[in-house]
């Protein structure tokens, strides 16, 4: 069970990273990422209500916090990077680092993997170098994708603090943390937009349908991750919590046409191998 929710919450991220990284091509990020906030967090709210939640300690409440402040912020950051650079190459950048902070962490506190394990693992790293490939750029377009790896690089390590604030929760608060974090995060969201951009109205269409989807979809993919964190070990849930680059590399292929290389094909046949060996028991 803890896999298939780790797996799941991934793709589901995946394409919102993609619809939110699509959106900041047109929108301000922090605009968009205030608006997929405040629209999963209305979500959210309805949502708490259905979920047994016995008892809230002092610690969910902090990690609540964390969570907030760490996730928005990281949100922002990333969707700065995919304005800097191709989707397909930075997603899986983020994704890496994300991936291996939470699971050293997870190490370092006695967590036992199996051989098979830590094998998947290893071939879920070389699978996000494999797929994170792309044909190096000259001029303004290179410099561009120098920046986005720094800021995607930067995203990595705040989504890895909020990995580890998920870890801290008791699955006795139910949904609180998450509802915590979005009381925090979203006021701080609507000031730094409004400070930032002079607004937060994101134009009728397209963009409007996809941004507000994202923040349903977002929601769902916290609580997945939320519950994957809470009963299964650090490194097991952040490894597969790492494939969400490959439903936003798959988007960004359909939709923007980013063509694939033959050794991101080799990095997705080797995601694919690694999936069930990490998953096993």
């Amino acid at each position: 069970m803890t896999a298939l929710l780790a797996l799941s919450a991934a793709l589901i991220i995946g394409a919102v990273d993609f619809g939110g990284g699509l959106a900041s091509r047109q929108v301000s990020p922090v605009r968009v990422t205030a608006w997929i906030y405040v629209a999963g967090f209305a979500v959210l709210l309805v949502l708490v209500w259905f979920v047994d939640a016995p008892l809230v300690t002092t610690t969910d409440t902090v990690a609540g916090v964390v969570i907030g402040t760490s996730g928005a912020l990281s949100f922002i950051v990333f969707y700065f990077a995919l304005t800097l650079g191709p989707i397909s190459l930075l997603a899986p950048l983020t994704a890496v680092i994300g991936v291996i902070i939470p699971t050293i962490v997870g190490l370092t506190r006695g967590e036992s993997l199996s051989p098979v394990q830590i094998g998947g693992i290893a071939m879920a790293l070389i699978a996000m170098a494999l797929v994170a490939q792309d044909r190096a750029s000259a001029g303004t377009e290179a410099s561009a994708t120098w920046a986005g790896i720094a800021l995607a690089t930067v995203a990595g390590i705040g989504f890895s603090v909020f990995f580890l604030a998920l870890a801290e929760t008791s699955v006795e608060a139910g949904l609180w943390p998450l509802v915590i974090g979005r009381s925090v995060a979203v006021p701080m969201l609507i000031v730094l937009a409004l400070a930032v951009t002079g607004g937060l109205a994101i134009p009728a269409g397209a963009i409007r349908k996809v941004v507000t989807a994202s923040g349903a979809a977002g929601v769902v993919s916290s609580i997945f991750i939320l519950w994957a964190y809470q009963r299964g070990p650090i490194s097991l849930v952040a490894a597969l919590g790492a494939f969400y680059p490959f439903s936003t590399v798959a988007l960004a292929r359909i939709v923007l046409d980013e063509r694939l290389q033959r050794v991101q094909w080799i990095g997705v046949a080797f995601a694919l191998a690694a999936m069930p060996m990490i998953a096993v028991k």
